[in-house]
């Protein structure tokens, strides 16, 4: 901005105090600041948006090539008034008359005009087609700051047996999300392990990532009481697989020193579990995303923070048509949820038939899904589904959790009937232990062979 004032004050103002019979060097000046201006904009690319960056540099060559004109202009008139008998200045500039250099430049400028414009409209749709986090509001980047005198606007802390290779997905993700973003990795970022506590210092939010081992881990546990002395933010990530050393929040709260137990996990912390899913791991990136956004000084004083990522299928308008889901009395808490759906997406028909009447399945797909986590569901749409008792069902709901195919045993003959009518299933499988959540393991030991057997999983 410095810059932009100082050329405006040179051009518009300083260049007078050349005098008025050297008006051949004024353009000169001018020209020359011009050009030096526009390499700069095409160099340090000063604006966000890249579109900016590409009109800037297309108004400052519009400029440079209207001096020029005026140079060629000044000059064309002082050889015909030097010479009005001869045709000097054809010989030497190679134009007759002073409305062949009028009409080229103000050619060149359209076709400037033109190609830029049509420049800034791909870069424009190029990076709109590029995943990054977005401000729900304004469809726009967020603005990422730090707070004076700290260095990461993240810093990863976990233990090596469990976490390594989750956090450096967060960050790589998160590099990619939030283009600028400084994150702390011990592998990339650590250089002496005893300033670890400079180092949650120099950090504006401190993300722990919880797995097994992670609250016996020396290091980490003096990452977690530097963090909490200071006062600093934290985010709480969870890792879901039992094979990468997770495990249910109460066995790793567990874990946890008790004098720590309250200030982790018994505050309004920002929490998510971490999934080896594409789709639930952006949920994930998101939920960071933000905590780590409204600890910046631009959004301190907001709430909450909506975010998008372009092409993600939250930000689409997501609606069905003609599709009955059947929610079978046998089937403990497939209601729930499938009212939870009905809740969300508009077209939806819920339907509690003690048997499915319909037979062949509809044209409309819907896609097996893994229903883990009760926060990811969109609960925010009005309800303008309906509930029924009877008809014609194209999807089945199978909702699955500790107690299924056990506490009832018609859900099994009806699973059989859906698969004998080619009625599409709809597996959801239930991860909170507080709603009978387990290992999908499990199913392969109460599920009836046959309907296993016969390629149900």
């Amino acid at each position: 901005e410095a810059v932009e004032l100082a050329r405006k004050l040179v051009l518009t103002g300083f260049v007078l105090l050349i005098p008025e019979e050297r008006a051949f060097v004024r353009l000169v000046v001018a020209t020359l600041i011009c050009s030096c201006y526009a390499v700069a904009l095409a160099v340090v690319r000063p604006y966000k948006r890249v579109e900016d960056n590409v009109v800037a540099v297309a108004t400052s060559l519009v400029l440079l090539l209207l001096f020029l004109g005026a140079n060629w202009s000044t000059i064309f008139l002082s050889i015909e008034e030097r010479h009005p008998d001869i045709a000097e200045a054809a010989a030497v500039l190679g134009f007759g008359k002073l409305n062949v250099i009028v009409n080229s430049m103000i050619g060149l400028v359209a076709v400037v005009l033109v190609f830029f414009s049509i420049g800034a409209v791909v870069a424009a749709r190029r990076v709109a087609k590029v995943p990054t986090i977005r401000l729900v509001s304004t469809k726009q980047p967020p603005e990422l700051n730090i707070v004076i005198g700290l260095t990461w606007h993240l810093f990863n802390s976990h233990i090596w047996s469990t976490g390594q290779d989750a956090v450096a997905v967060i960050k790589g993700e998160l590099q990619q999300l939030l283009p600028g973003i400084k994150v702390f990795l011990d592998v990339d970022d650590l250089k002496d392990i005893g300033a670890l506590e400079e180092y949650i210092q120099r950090s504006q939010v401190i993300l722990f990532f919880l797995s097994r081992g992670y609250f016996r881990s020396k290091n980490c546990l003096r990452e977690i009481r530097s963090s909490l002395e200071i006062d600093k933010p934290l985010v709480l990530v969870q890792e879901a697989d039992p094979d990468k050393g997770g495990g249910t929040i109460q066995a790793l709260r567990a874990e946890c020193p008790e004098d720590l137990q309250p200030d982790i996990f018994d505050k309004d912390w920002p929490f998510t579990i971490w999934y080896r899913i594409d789709e639930f791991q952006l949920i994930s990136l998101k939920i960071i995303a933000e905590a780590l956004l409204l600890c910046s000084p631009n959004y301190l004083n907001q709430a909450s923070l909506p975010l998008c990522v372009s092409d993600e299928p939250e930000s689409q308008s997501l609606a069905f048509s003609k599709t009955t889901l059947w929610a079978s009395p046998a089937n403990a808490g497939a209601l729930e949820l499938a009212n939870e759906l009905a809740a969300a997406f508009n077209g939806l028909t819920i339907s509690t038939a003690e048997e499915p009447s319909g037979s062949s399945a509809s044209e409309a797909s819907l896609a097996e899904a893994s229903y883990t986590e009760r926060s990811l569901s969109v609960l925010s749409i009005c309800r303008h589904s309906t509930l029924r008792h009877a008809g014609q069902a194209t999807h089945m709901l199978l909702y699955l959790n500790e107690n299924s195919f056990v506490s009832d045993e018609r859900l099994a003959e009806q699973v059989k009937q859906a698969r004998e009518n080619k009625l599409k299933i709809v597996m959801a499988h239930e991860n909170d232990p507080d709603k009978g959540g387990c290992q999908f393991s499990r199913f392969f030991e109460v599920t009836p062979q046959e309907l296993i057997a016969g390629g149900l999983y």
